[in-house]
């Protein structure tokens, strides 16, 4: 969907009566595309080392998200301008060039990362047809190609499928290997670190939900027209639901991997985390186990592949206008999907992937990409910090209260905590 200058002047009008499905917005976009290959991995390893007890490390991190996206939003609604332009207009000069260049190091790994879980998605669905490294080709190339020619509207309608069969088949499994609410119930409300377990509670609060792509928020609301203060509430109730099926995914994953590694005494590494649960499933469930888990974690990757493919274009061509130093009007045209700087972008993101196709370690890379994505998330709060208390606005919008500025700083201390110790563990 091609946006002209008559809807770029007439906002979308608020919602009225708040439902889930009007509410299920561009926020569970975002949720999708944040909930990837990491966040599968560490819960199936978590939910397999400790079974449940550390459910309520995903409740913290999903919410954690809700915070930063909140506060993304907040600073677009009170502002017309995406979080970029807040860094390049009111932060050094240095942070855009910063950012710039943490942006080509993400992608390259964020994209690798995606390919190679795609295209093990596809060779466990396939059981082995379709070899890893050709799986991975394949996501890559349809994905410029959809979004090159499917515009935000049918972005957005494929992106709601998926998240109905992703959700829909882990939750699935879930249910039928649910075997401990007590227990289950207390991992989630009473925070517990056993032995050990420190560094596998930062993982689990520090990679569900994605990173960078929490930035995709401020381009999908301009796709929806979602502009000025009436909308506040709709946004929220919006991020709400997408960081509500974020915490519900990733609960089921370390519950699915509780009842087949933890109770059964079976022991899990992260190179079998994907092929390792499928098999479990198939052992336990029979078939119907194999494939429910097979499809969904397809879904899940394949979600998250589009949704990067489609908005981290626009951070490029956001970046492009503000290095020109084009007038607000112009920046936002070139960050529409139709822009040269857009597809020059996008063939960026589907071409840097193709060498990492054939690697064959496709969990290291994910690894990989994880520790990369930790590092952006302190960043993104302190700037939250100083551009939603110092920055004035004319808008009803209001700045941080004392609650949000104390859960930005939680989240700073945290994230920096994972981002440092992940790159240390990784040295060593």
């Amino acid at each position: 969907m091609i946006r002209d200058d008559a809807a770029l002047a007439s906002p979308r009008s608020a919602p009225g009566k708040m439902s889930f499905l009007k509410l299920a917005g561009p926020g569970l976009i975002v949720a999708a595309t944040g909930i990837g290959s990491g966040d599968v991995v560490a819960g199936t390893v978590a939910g397999a080392n400790y079974g449940v007890v550390l459910l309520w490390a995903i409740l913290i991190g999903a919410f954690f998200k809700f915070v930063l996206t909140e506060g993304i939003a907040r600073w677009q609604l009170a502002t017309g301008t995406t979080a970029l332009e807040g860094w390049a207009a009111h932060l050094p000069g240095w942070v855009k060039y910063y950012f710039g260049v943490y942006l080509v190091l993400w992608t390259v790994a964020v994209t690798a990362a995606l390919t190679n879980a795609t295209g093990l998605g596809l060779a466990t669905l396939t059981g082995g047809a379709v070899p890893l490294g050709w799986g991975a080709v394949l996501h890559s190339l349809f994905g410029f190609t959809f979004v090159l020619l499917g515009g935000y509207g049918g972005f957005e309608k494929v992106m709601k499928a998926l998240v109905g069969v992703m959700g829909f088949a882990i939750l699935t499994c879930a249910l039928l290997t649910f075997s401990e609410p007590v227990a289950s119930v207390k991992g989630m409300l009473v925070p517990s670190v056993p032995p050990g377990a420190a560094m596998y509670v930062l993982s689990l609060i520090g990679g569900i939900g994605g990173s960078i792509t929490l930035l995709s928020y401020n381009y999908w609301m301009r796709e929806e027209r979602l502009t000025g203060s009436e909308h506040l509430g709709y946004v929220r109730g919006d991020v709400g639901v997408a960081y509500t099926f974020t915490a519900l995914f990733g609960v089921s994953i370390a519950l699915i991997a509780n009842q087949a590694f933890f109770v059964t005494g079976t022991t899990l590494t992260g190179a079998q985390a994907v092929t390792g649960m499928a098999e479990m499933l198939g052992r336990i469930l029979g078939t119907l186990g194999y494939w429910a888990y097979a499809v969904g974690f397809w879904a899940a990757v394949s979600a998250s592949l589009l949704g990067v493919w489609q908005s981290v274009p626009y951070m490029y061509a956001d970046i492009y206008g503000i290095l020109k130093k084009l007038p607000s009007d112009e920046r936002e045209l070139v960050t529409k999907v139709t822009s040269t700087p857009y597809r020059l972008a996008l063939l960026f993101v589907t071409l840097v992937p193709l060498p990492f196709a054939f690697m064959g370690r496709p969990i290291g890379i994910i690894i990989v990409y994880t520790i990369v994505g930790s590092l952006f998330v302190p960043f993104l709060a302190a700037t939250l910090l100083y551009l939603n208390n110092r920055v004035k606005w004319s808008s009803p919008v209001p700045h941080n209260g004392w609650a949000s500025n104390v859960l930005l700083w939680v989240i700073l201390a945290v994230f920096a905590t994972v981002g440092v110790q992940e790159v240390l563990d990784t040295l060593g």
